[in-house]
């Protein structure tokens, strides 16, 4: 029997401690500023030394874990986090922000890495396991994180190219999201959802610590 309603129980996002105004990084960087009118962007988190996406992580899901009773807590027993910034070639996340928030042992931890799109998939599935009453009434949670690994060198070829849009537009940050069967946030058209998907080069990480892309390929993508 499936419950009545599925969806976000509690969201909060964390930014970061530091950022940098976008128009003027365009400005310094020589690039057209006309073209960020179709970017709704003003200004750009800036990871610092000492954060990472695992802390981005946890601080974007502690006020929420934070605000559940010791009883509410242990029903989380799915943690997904979806990144394209993995500190570890095999290892997830997951496993970090489980042990940092402290979760209940009995929890199914993953990772999605799939630029963009994670999120949407990790929230989907969370929300499919509430629907599947597997485990009645069980929450999720659910934790989008990145960190833009672009970087420009003063004078350097890179910033002649398209991609170089990709500094000012890509910033730092982590989304939580609770989902429950008591959605008090947003509740779920179940079956009311499509897929269409095809491959676009927009984004590109083929190292750990760079990256390339086409801010204006991946909006309109």
């Amino acid at each position: 029997m499936h419950p009545r309603a599925a969806g976000i129980e509690a969201i909060n996002f964390y930014g970061g401690s530091a950022y940098l105004d976008v128009h003027t990084l365009a400005e310094y960087r020589g690039l057209d500023n006309e073209r960020f009118a179709n970017l709704p962007m003003h200004e750009k988190s800036v990871a610092l030394p000492f954060e990472d996406p695992v802390s981005f992580a946890v601080n974007a899901a502690k006020p929420i874990v934070d605000a559940l009773s010791q009883e509410e807590r242990d029903r989380i027993e799915v943690l997904i986090t979806c990144t394209e910034s993995g500190i570890d070639f095999g290892k997830s996340l997951s496993t970090y922000v489980h042990d940092y928030l402290g979760l209940n042992r009995g929890c199914r931890l993953f990772q999605v890495k799939n630029a963009c799109y994670a999120g949407t998939a990790g929230f989907q599935n969370a929300v499919n396991f509430v629907l599947s009453q597997v485990s009645p009434g069980p929450k999720g949670l659910v934790v989008t994180t990145d960190i833009s690994r672009f970087k420009a060198t003063e004078g350097g070829e890179a910033l002649q190219e398209d991609w170089s849009f990709a500094e000012p537009s890509g910033g730092a940050g982590a989304m939580a999201i609770l989902v429950s069967d008591t959605p008090h946030v947003f509740s779920v058209d179940v079956g009311a959802n499509g897929y269409y998907g095809y491959e676009v080069m927009d984004t590109c990480r083929p190292v750990p610590d760079s990256e390339a892309g086409n801010a204006d390929l991946s909006l309109m993508s």
